[in-house]
């Protein structure tokens, strides 16, 4: 799954609050729980290097990943354990398929703030891309423990699941989060347990679902991928 620049750094400040409806990297963390998750680390950091951090967020939002990078390097040399600047370079890391480079970035974030749910979200995306879904299931459980009433920890922890066959758990996580979170990537998730169940038919409403809230979200080509999976099984 694709992720969106953009669209992830539309609504996160540099404190780390990021809101968005659609994007499983976009909204991992509300303010209370930034506010609440404040580290020693990040209270260290230099305000030059925040003001270069906040033009590296400038930057990703234009997709200027060599630009964004550039500040963020520079930051990262004023403040080596600046977790916000270490998990946005890792974020550029894992968009442009420098996988070894973004585990590194984003231990180095929850080594210097274990409290940074956002590593941890993203820790389980590019462990679930890698399919280590062993550890993808041990970073997701630890995002959901710093964010457990955000959608986008507890979508990471049902591809988490999925990918370990642990369906009814996954089922179970993704029901308990689309009571307050209609319209997101969960619905896909729950799909994607049922079908893994052999539940298709109830798998096909909850991908019609989405796409009634999200017809051209960064679910959709998933959605409409698997509904005609789903429907060339049934005719043979």
């Amino acid at each position: 799954m694709g992720t969106d620049a953009a669209a992830y750094l539309r609504s996160h400040n540099s404190d780390a609050n990021m809101q968005n409806q659609d994007s499983p990297l976009n909204a991992p963390l509300s303010r209370q729980a930034a506010n609440q998750a404040i580290s020693i680390a990040r209270l260290r950091v230099p305000r030059k290097a925040r003001e270069l951090c906040e033009k590296a967020r400038k930057q990703l939002l234009k997709n200027a990943y060599p630009e964004a990078q550039q500040r963020l390097n520079q930051a990262l040399q004023l403040y080596p354990a600046y977790p916000e600047a270490l998990t946005m370079s890792g974020f550029i890391q894992l968009n442009t398929n420098q996988w070894n480079s973004a585990e590194l970035s984003l231990q180095a974030a929850v080594n210097s703030d274990p409290t940074f749910a956002l590593a941890f979200l993203l820790l389980g995306e590019l462990y679930s891309r890698e399919l280590r879904f062993d550890d993808a299931l041990a970073a997701s459980q630890r995002a959901v423990q710093l964010a457990p009433n955000v959608w986008n920890t507890q979508y990471q922890l049902c591809r988490a699941l999925i990918g370990k066959h642990q369906y009814a758990t996954a089922l179970s996580v993704s029901e308990a989060g689309l009571r307050a979170n209609r319209g997101t990537l969960l619905h896909l998730a729950k799909a994607h347990a049922l079908l893994g169940m052999g539940r298709y038919v109830e798998a096909v409403t909850e991908l019609r679902i989405y796409l009634q809230y999200q017809p051209t979200g960064e679910g959709a080509q998933d959605a409409h991928d698997l509904l005609a999976k789903v429907q060339s099984t049934a005719q043979k």
